[in-house]
């Protein structure tokens, strides 16, 4: 569960709140959490975002800072990241700014052996990193193995989802990867069997019962858990809701 497919640039001042404080940068858009068919604006703006399965969610923006929600506000995390995945098993890992991958201790982060561009963990707690050659990587006995495909975005929770190198949507069935006949540039794994993609407009799709529908607003980045609870990091420079009129994902 994604990781993917974008919080707030937080001023530290001791005196407030840290679910108040902030200062919007050029970088980072609003964040929203889904209630039913409408998006709810969240105090909070950033460029990636997961989804813990409370509901919660960990947040990177553009300065490479790391935000969690606790308790109804965003406290700062140590470290920093570039992309971020909570697993159903509420194992955190991240992409660091160097490349690098890291997995929560609950204090701080510590480094395991790989490096990527784009991160998800399923609902076991296994990492699935995608490399800059695109390459698939699954975390299997506390070391990554290579996997079958090429990826530019992963989702992974009780199934697995990919953008493709050609911007398709598939879905992992055994070893081989099934075309889905959209496109997009991120994506999450929700409940089982749907996947949730935004694509280069920033449209919103999600797959479900065999066939994509579009859904509402405009999106940046988009993570969802197991139980269907969704977020997303709003289209940069107009929030969620901006941008031309309705385009399904392509065939493929």
């Amino acid at each position: 569960m994604r990781a993917r497919l974008f919080i707030v640039v937080f001023l530290a001042l001791a005196s407030l709140s840290p679910a108040i404080v902030g200062q919007e940068s050029r970088g980072d858009a609003n964040l929203f959490r889904l209630n039913g068919q409408q998006w709810t604006r969240v105090e909070g703006w950033g460029i990636r975002v997961a989804v813990q399965s409370n509901g919660d969610p960990w947040v990177i923006n553009s300065g490479s800072e790391i935000w969690r929600f606790v308790n109804g506000q965003f406290q700062k995390q140590p470290g920093e990241a570039k992309d971020i995945a909570v697993g159903g098993d509420n194992s955190v890992w991240i992409i660091g700014t160097d490349g690098n991958v890291y997995r929560w201790n609950q204090n701080n982060w510590d480094r395991v052996e790989g490096n990527g561009v784009a991160i998800s963990v399923d609902q076991q707690g296994a990492a699935w990193v995608v490399n800059a050659q695109n390459q698939i990587y699954r975390w299997v006995n506390n070391q990554f193995v290579m996997q079958n495909g090429e990826a530019k975005d992963i989702g992974a929770g009780a199934n697995v989802w990919i953008i493709g190198t050609d911007n398709g949507v598939y879905q992992l069935q055994g070893t081989s990867w099934r075309p889905l006949g959209g496109s997009g540039v991120r994506i999450s794994a929700g409940a089982p069997n749907t996947a949730w993609v935004v694509n280069d407009a920033g449209q919103i799709f999600r797959w479900q019962n065999g066939m994509f529908e579009m859904m509402s607003g405009r999106a940046e980045d988009i993570a969802a858990n197991a139980t269907g609870q969704v977020w997303m990091v709003g289209a940069r420079g107009g929030g969620g809701f901006r941008g031309a009129g309705p385009r399904r994902p392509s065939s493929r």
